[in-house]
């Protein structure tokens, strides 16, 4: 390719398409507007993974839990099948919701323009959730024991209950599941963090943890997102703006648009491309992932509810 520019736009496809020359500053500044999208987004599809896992995990319970409305038995092979899949589900959420945590600061701090600052802020905020929330700092070390030594749910429940009326008549029969890690258990694993094994009671509800742990991860997401919210809206204007001055000079079409330098070309680099259709993703994604920060005091039912009297 000949260049007459050392930094320019130009459509990346074959034919022949304008060049628009910019200057090396604009250059640097579409690299790092693209940059901050692209760890924005990272940040996003982790979060989004992580909910993913635990709505597994909270699918996998109801679908449990459902069962047994017309499958009472409860031997010791079903015992097992329940641990057994329950397990899979709690092992994918730990992980994601450690890398989540381990992750975070790092990539918060680079789509913000005082990177140095939101990494602080954003360590301050997973250091306090640490250590203030029993139910965070067990799932934080079940990752490394799901890991390396073995599960972590050790026991299941089945705490269904009649539901009284004032009468003390049964009225409702609710069905439930719960899932637990046993202290003596996680106590054969050498490598269990001491004073997370100290703290615990014999038996923890993992389900409580678990929505403890995700609404803790939600808050700091919540936190990140406020943190970057300035740098990253200016990154997509800056594509934006660059998108709209190249399709000026190319009858109104700017795809799919290339970013290139003449230096970084001859290193055979392949130019930026210059698109929002990924970054749409981004904000699909922080649209439907609202923050539930309280999620250890949200839970399904399925109860027949009678249908709301107007008041006359």
């Amino acid at each position: 390719m000949d260049f007459k520019y050392d930094h320019f736009l130009k459509i990346a496809a074959l034919g022949k398409y304008p060049e628009l020359e910019i200057s090396e500053d604009e250059f640097r500044e579409i690299i790092n507007a693209r940059r901050t999208l692209t760890t924005a987004l990272s940040i996003e599809e982790n979060y989004d993974h992580v909910l993913g896992n635990f709505l597994d995990l909270e699918k996998e319970l109801l679908m449990l839990t459902f069962e047994k409305v017309v499958d009472h038995r409860f031997d010791y092979n079903r015992a097992y099948a329940v641990t057994s899949s329950l397990n899979r589900r709690v092992v994918n959420f730990v992980i994601s919701g450690k890398n989540y945590t381990e992750l975070i600061s790092s990539k918060a701090s680079k789509c913000a323009s005082n990177s140095a600052e939101v990494a602080l802020e954003v360590t301050k905020l997973t250091r306090s959730h640490y250590d203030n929330n029993s139910d965070y700092r067990l799932m934080e070390a079940l990752r490394n024991h799901v890991s390396h030594s073995g599960v972590a749910v050790h026991s299941v429940d089945n705490p269904d209950r009649w539901l009284l009326d004032e009468n003390k008549q049964a009225t409702n029969l609710v069905f439930n599941l719960s899932m637990y890690a046993l202290k003596e258990r996680l106590a054969e694993n050498d490598g269990f963090k001491p004073t997370v094994l100290k703290e615990l009671a014999d038996k923890t509800d993992l389900k409580k943890a678990a929505r403890s742990y995700i609404g803790a991860i939600s808050s700091i997401q919540e936190e990140v997102r406020r943190l970057t919210k300035e740098t990253t809206e200016n990154a997509r204007s800056i594509i934006e703006k660059y998108l709209a001055k190249y399709a000026e000079v190319n009858n109104g079409n700017s795809f799919p648009l290339g970013c290139y330098s003449k230096a970084e070309f001859e290193l055979n680099k392949k130019p930026t491309m210059l698109f929002l259709d990924w970054d749409d993703v981004r904000i699909g994604l922080t649209e439907k992932n609202h923050s539930i920060s309280n999620m250890e005091k949200r839970y399904v039912s399925s109860a027949i509810v009678p249908p709301h009297k107007p008041k006359h």
